[in-house]
Order: structure tokens, then sequence, then C-alpha cells
């Protein structure tokens, strides 16, 4: 319960951001979240080098790049949302092995020195599991929401579609001529809004 309630209070300080309820910090959110997507694009971008490397088609190169434009920020989102609930969840066994550390030091320290060590472990222990809510997985749930909140709107209503260019560029991988068919864009604005479902199913869990 204690991990879920950092998950959404992450969440809504992400969306609040996003939404410019908090200017003097929407700023630095947004650079952050920014970089979190390029670090995903970056991986994604050297796999299709790799693969146009191999003397993949340009065309179905430059198809793959058009996903993934649509894809890097909930993909982004989703891995750090997943990222957040493996600390939560790990939180108990990094206390407790913390703590066997400090109960193992009576093994090879003297007695004094051991006791010392022992109620430091119990602090850290606690430490880790009473901290890894508000220091880890609420802000990895604030950027996932940030995200969400910049991306999927924009998506929708920038120009006459953000996701434009990407149905541009798979159309000419699967056609091999340029076009921009409303079904297809309707395709890539779902197969987007994927993986940010898929986080929001996680985070609620």
């Amino acid at each position: 319960m204690r991990g879920r309630f950092w998950f959404l209070a992450g969440a809504a300080a992400g969306v609040a951001l996003g939404l410019g309820h908090a200017p003097y910090l929407a700023g630095a959110a947004a650079s952050l979240a920014e970089s979190a997507e390029r670090v995903v694009g970056s991986a994604g971008s050297a796999i299709v080098r790799a693969v146009a490397h191999q003397g993949a088609p340009r065309r179905a190169v430059q198809g793959v790049f058009g996903l993934l434009t649509v894809l890097v920020p909930g993909v982004t989102a989703l891995l750090l949302v997943l990222a957040a609930a493996a600390a939560s969840r790990l939180r108990l066994v990094i206390g407790l092995l913390v703590v066997a550390v400090g109960v193992a030091a009576f093994g090879y320290l003297p007695h004094g020195v051991a006791s010392g060590t022992l109620v430091f472990a119990l602090g850290a222990g606690a430490l880790a599991v009473f901290a890894v809510g508000p220091v880890f997985v609420m802000p990895l749930a604030a950027v996932a929401g940030l995200i969400g909140t910049e991306f999927l709107p924009r998506l929708v209503t920038a120009g006459p579609s953000a996701a434009h260019g990407a149905v541009v560029e798979v159309h000419r991988a699967l056609f091999a001529r340029p076009g921009a068919p409303l079904t297809l864009e309707l395709a890539l604005l779902v197969l987007a809004a994927v993986p940010f479902a898929l986080a929001v199913r996680l985070a609620l869990r």
C-alpha cells in the first residue's frame, strides 16, 4: 500500500508539472523528462543503425525510426515505472541484507565495535526500507507522469498531428510510396498510448 501511495503521489506531481501548476519547476522537470527520453531514444537509434549497417533497405530503416518517434516517450515512462516498482519491491530485501551485515560483524569485530556496527546497520536498513518511496519511487513516477502529460496531448493536437511524420515514414516503409491515411495514423496513436497504459496498470497494481 505504501508503495502504491508513492507511485500515485509521484504520478500526480508529474501531471501537475506537465499542466503548468508548478511553473518554477516545470522547466527543470521537462528537461529531465526530455533527457530520459533521449537515453531510451539513443538506445533505439543504436539498434536501428546496427540494422542499417547490416544492409537493411533505407525505407525500412526510416519506417523503424518513425515508429520510434511515437514509441520512445511511452517506453521511457514504462521503464521508469518498472524501475520504481523494482525499487519498491526490493526495499525490504535491501534493508534485511544491511542488517544481516551488521549482525555478521559480531563474528569478526570486537563486541563494542560490532554493537556500534549493528546499530548503524539497523539505521541504514530502516532508511533503505522507508526512504525508497519518497527518494526513488515518487521521483521516477513523477517523471513518467510528466512525460505522459507533455507527450500525449501534443501527439494529438500539434499541427495536423505530431504523429504525421511517423505515419508518412511507416507508410513509405510498408508500401514504397509516401502517404498518411487516417487509419494508419489512428493505429500509431493507439500504439503510442499502449506503453503509457501499461505503466498506469503497473502503478495501480
